[in-house]
């Protein structure tokens, strides 16, 4: 056996024994209160006090990192360095404060890019929840390296999310609530799905390019539906290592979701991608996985040929080759029913902007929830 091989092996064997630490981390309000600090009226709560989701392994280099401190050289070096990115990771409590107030500190000094704008690769953003829905309230705008500080003025007693940066993770967070004011986890999902949705995938996953977190694909999905999510899209990055598919399987899921051929170039579609697809399998037997076919927002016109060959060729290929050995529990998603349509979907001619990420959250969320069972 080569060396590779045996060093796959191994993180096969440590990563299960992992699984059940690796649970998104149980809230304690006690314990946020109790390391709370307070400064002129305002209690400052760590973000490591606070509820959060999308954070799904506790054996990290960072706290706020979405892979552990095992991966090794065999993913390559994009997943690596953008493991530190909180793409989809989000607060979610409930507090008697009339006021919020946020201070955050980027990982990277690189706050926006030239197709995307800070307030989406560094920024966050906070939903209410009124009458069981979820709706935008306001951004946090970002434009120093060095941290911002936004406060908000908040209806106490109403559920809140915040959702942290896409494209950059987060050295530090604190949160502000009046001096005399609680902080608590929010009740069970009406869905009834308690583990996250993982999904698999490139930067389209990752967040690229909407204007600010919370509108990004799958986080937007997981509000639509009412299930909690983990995002492991990396940009230019969603190769489809095996051992990828090992951190992805560390995760008790309630569905697993591989969206990851825009990234699978050359031949890495025909080395890698049923391998990639049967091993979560194998690790997960009885856990439902989608497979998507890459988006594009040109559709059927020759702008989209390349991409839609790669699907052609391997993604519908292989969906249709497990079914007829019998597969259960294997949903697939094409490329058509991702995007409206119309061409306006898109920011550069790949990634979606925040029309095309919504098409996709609707997209996405049909097949996941039937994949889940939920009405």
């Amino acid at each position: 056996m080569n060396r590779i091989a045996v060093m796959i092996g191994a993180v096969a064997l440590a990563l299960p024994a992992l699984a059940q630490q690796n649970e998104i981390a149980k809230y304690d309000p006690n314990m946020a209160l109790k390391n709370a600090v307070v400064t002129n009226g305002i209690k400052w709560i760590d973000g490591k006090y606070l509820p959060i989701e999308g954070r799904a392994f506790n054996n990290v280099d960072h706290y706020y990192d979405r892979l552990p401190s095992t991966v090794t050289t065999n993913v390559n070096a994009g997943v690596r360095d953008m493991k530190h990115h909180t793409a989809s990771m989000q607060f979610r409590f409930k507090t008697n404060s009339k006021k919020l107030t946020i201070k955050w500190v980027p990982y990277k000094q690189n706050l926006a890019m030239d197709h995307m704008p800070s307030t989406g690769v560094s920024g966050i953003d906070l939903y209410e929840q009124i009458d069981g829905k979820w709706r935008y309230v306001a951004t946090g705008r970002i434009n120093s390296p060095q941290g911002s500080t936004r406060s908000f003025t908040w209806t106490p007693g109403v559920p809140c999310i915040i959702n942290l940066p896409l494209y950059n993770g987060i050295k530090e967070f604190q949160l502000g609530i009046d001096e005399n004011a609680t902080i608590e986890s929010l009740p069970p999902r009406k869905s009834g799905v308690v583990k996250p949705v993982v999904f698999y995938g490139t930067s389209i996953t990752h967040g690229g390019c909407c204007s600010r977190p919370g509108l990004n694909f799958v986080s937007m999905m997981g509000r639509n539906i009412d299930v909690p999510v983990v995002n492991l899209g990396f940009s230019g990055s969603g190769r489809g290592e095996l051992e990828m598919s090992e951190h992805l399987t560390a995760i008790d899921a309630s569905c697993y979701v591989i969206d990851c051929v825009w990234n699978m170039h050359g031949n890495l579609m025909a080395e890698r991608y049923e391998k990639f697809i049967r091993n979560v399998r194998a690790r997960r037997p009885d856990v439902p996985i989608v497979i998507a076919e890459a988006c594009s927002v040109y559709g059927d016109s020759w702008r989209g040929a390349h991409i839609r060959e790669r699907n052609e060729k391997y993604v519908r290929p292989t969906y249709e080759k497990l079914i007829k050995e019998g597969w259960k529990n294997l949903y697939f998603l094409p490329s058509k029913d991702q995007y409206c349509g119309d061409f306006e979907g898109t920011v550069d001619g790949c990634h979606p902007n925040d029309l095309g990420m919504r098409d996709m959250a609707n997209a996405f969320g049909k097949v996941v929830k039937k994949a889940l069972g939920l009405k």
